[in-house]
């Protein structure tokens, strides 16, 4: 039978106070590298949608490369008309476009400013909104430049990417 002296009971508590701080040692450093991986996920996520909402805009000379931003299932809202038809919507701009450079005898350009872009990420869904502007060069017709708008998009995250699903856009009204 081993006798029981008070050294061998300093050497448990000392042993079991260790085991405890290396416990909440081990659990902090898990919490703070949690915090840290996900505010860089959020940072990437931010600027992949950043990227997005440039190509939006840089594309809207060419609305089929424009297209590939959105969803199938794109709902699109502006001048007062709702559009639920993505297939249809995008076939429909298209043509209007085609319709007005044929008239004008060439290519119209599209030079689209976006300023005061803000982005706010819940999961795998970010909403976005900003304002715009087009400058309008028609072929053989005189410039213009649009009135501002503002757009807010809905983007879903799929399979790694980041797509449209919802764009309204609204005139700016003075105060």
């Amino acid at each position: 039978m081993k006798s029981i002296n008070s050294n061998d009971n300093c050497v448990e508590n000392k042993d079991i106070k260790i085991i405890e701080r290396s416990k909440h040692l081990l659990t902090l450093i898990f919490i703070l590298s949690g915090l840290m991986f996900t505010s860089n996920t959020f940072a990437d996520d931010e600027s992949d949608i950043m990227a997005i909402i440039s190509q939006y805009g840089d594309l809207e000379t060419d609305l089929e490369a424009q297209g590939k931003l959105m969803r199938s299932d794109r709902i699109h809202i502006a001048n007062g008309i709702r559009q639920t038809d993505e297939a249809k919507n995008m076939a429909n701009q298209i043509a209007s476009r085609k319709a007005g450079e044929s008239l004008n005898g060439g290519k119209t350009e599209f030079v689209t400013t976006i300023e005061g872009q803000m982005v706010s990420i819940h999961g795998d869904v970010a909403v976005a909104s900003f304002m715009q502007w087009w400058n309008i060069y028609p072929h053989n017709q005189v410039s213009s430049t649009s009135p501002p708008t503002w757009v807010s998009l809905v983007l879903i995250r799929e399979q790694g990417g980041w797509l449209i699903k919802h764009v309204h856009q609204s005139p700016l009204l003075g105060n």
